[in-house]
């Protein structure tokens, strides 16, 4: 995943306070469970430092979500001036130990959150019908948005009752009308899918329609495109089996992603060009803002901390390199968190590979946007 939407968040010197937070909404008594976790939180941060403006900020938000019930988590991240971050995740990670859930520090504790959030793909879903197309637009991050595509609606039905020459008229007729609408629908989501750069294009809706609008997407979205029988305009139309194309589509663009970054850095490793593998070639990488993609996986280890300068590619295993660069202003952050600003720094790739899936020396490694000097 593309970090460029935690940016806005460095922008600020720190320190951070990070909160991760159980809210489940799935008991009659979870309203007053969430408060006792929040008056924990609280006073765990206030022990470490933080102040009573940044506390109120973050209570502020506690609770606020898009999804209403069920098994859902938080988590909430504030400096001096308010709050920079809030993320929503299906439950709380696996991987936070207990004392990981608050933070208090110069960067932002967000690995744990990246780990576990749902795969956000950008993707577009369009229904479509001889008429015209409802879009939804999914980017890789912000909202998602709808729009209506309405295109000529007379004539769009053949008549079987008129003289068999009126019929024929009348059949060309329709035909034409779906595809003009069909070119209109095609523009009209061709833009809305390069714009986000969308990964996937969910095309479902009247069959004869979605051939005719297929035909017409810009060449590099027909690439993209998964179709389905599920869904309809009209509204009555059930949801569900639309909604769990959309899931399937996603997540398999999702997988297909993750096994392509993979086979690239292990060709590349091969040849010992544009890959790297282990915490000191990793993080040297970052310093030359050389990494397109990171490597992350679950299990991890060995390196705590790092230090880091003001500007993102400002990371080292100690504090040296950094002085020999002239940096004045050094700090010790987790790992994981000083790695997360670098990524976003540089406007690099985050994957996060299961355990066993890759061999990586200490679990973290890089494809390169350059070979590495001979």
């Amino acid at each position: 995943m593309k970090l460029a939407f935690l940016q806005e968040i460095y922008r600020s010197p720190g320190p951070f306070a990070t909160v991760y937070l159980d809210t489940s909404a799935d008991a009659e008594d979870a309203g007053k469970a969430v408060e006792l976790r929040w008056r924990a939180a609280r006073d765990e941060l206030a022990g470490r430092g933080v102040d009573e403006a940044v506390l109120s900020s973050l209570e502020e938000r506690v609770g606020q979500h898009r999804q209403e019930t069920g098994r859902r988590a938080q988590v909430l991240v504030a400096d001096r001036t308010g709050v920079v971050f809030t993320g929503e995740m299906p439950g709380l990670p696996s991987e936070l130990a207990s004392d990981e859930h608050v933070s208090y520090g110069p960067l932002p504790h967000l690995m744990p959150y990246l780990q576990a959030r749902e795969p956000r793909l950008p993707h577009v879903v369009a229904v479509v019908d001889h008429v015209g197309a409802d879009l939804t637009v999914v980017p890789a991050e912000g909202e998602m948005s709808t729009r209506t595509v309405e295109g000529e609606d007379h004539p769009v039905h053949k008549t079987h009752s008129a003289p068999e020459e009126l019929q024929k008229h009348f059949q060309q007729s329709s035909e034409e009308t779906w595809k003009h609408n069909a070119v209109k629908s095609a523009d009209e989501i061709t833009k809305a899918a390069e714009k986000i750069s969308a990964e996937a294009l969910v095309l479902a809706g009247e069959v004869q329609q979605r051939k005719l609008v297929r035909e017409r997407l810009g060449k590099g979205v027909q690439e993209i495109v998964v179709e389905t029988d599920a869904g309809a305009r009209d509204r009555k139309a059930a949801v569900e089996p639309l909604e769990a194309k959309i899931d399937e589509a996603v997540g398999s663009a999702v997988s297909a992603r993750v096994d392509e970054v993979v086979g690239l850095f292990e060709q590349e490793r091969g040849r010992h060009s544009r890959a790297v593998e282990g915490w000191e070639p990793t993080v040297e990488a970052l310093q030359r803002e050389q990494v397109q993609v990171l490597l992350w996986s679950k299990s991890a280890h060995d390196v705590t901390d790092l230090s880091t300068g003001p500007r993102a590619s400002q990371v080292a295993l100690d504090e040296r390199p950094l002085r020999d660069m002239g940096v004045e202003e050094i700090t010790t952050a987790p790992a994981s968190a000083a790695l997360v600003r670098a990524v976003a720094g540089v406007d690099a790739e985050l994957v996060v590979v299961e355990p066993g899936s890759v061999e990586l020396t200490d679990g973290i490694g890089a494809v390169l946007r350059y070979p590495l000097a001979s």
